[in-house]
């Protein structure tokens, strides 16, 4: 059961942008291993999902209340959601930041 559980959580985290789960750095490159390796990103127990991420899009917490929105349907019954970021990618730190607060800098 956990193998189309993690399947469906993956799923539903492809459609939120700014996240994406966090795999090893030693991932091989090799096409014929038959393997998703975003599989190691999520860690089902009986009480606790959790999905490591790295985040792709700043600021996190409107990023992580829609993953939240997003993987909540998803949960199996009677679990929590714990997402984890692990890891920042340099893209969220060349993009712009979208901020609630609207005042120049400097003041």
């Amino acid at each position: 059961m956990s193998g189309t559980v993690v399947e469906e959580l993956l799923a539903a985290l492809r459609k939120v942008p700014g996240l994406r789960p966090a795999t090893p750095a030693t991932v091989p490159s090799l096409a014929w291993v038959p393997w998703d390796w975003d599989d190691l990103a999520v860690t089902v127990g009986p009480e606790v999902v959790e999905i490591r991420l790295v985040a792709t899009k700043l600021p996190l917490p409107p990023v992580l209340g829609h993953a939240e929105e997003v993987l909540g349907p998803v949960l199996p019954p009677g679990t929590r959601l714990r997402l984890v970021v692990t890891d920042l990618d340099r893209v969220a730190l060349d993009a712009p930041v979208e901020s609630e607060v609207d005042h120049p800098m400097g003041s």
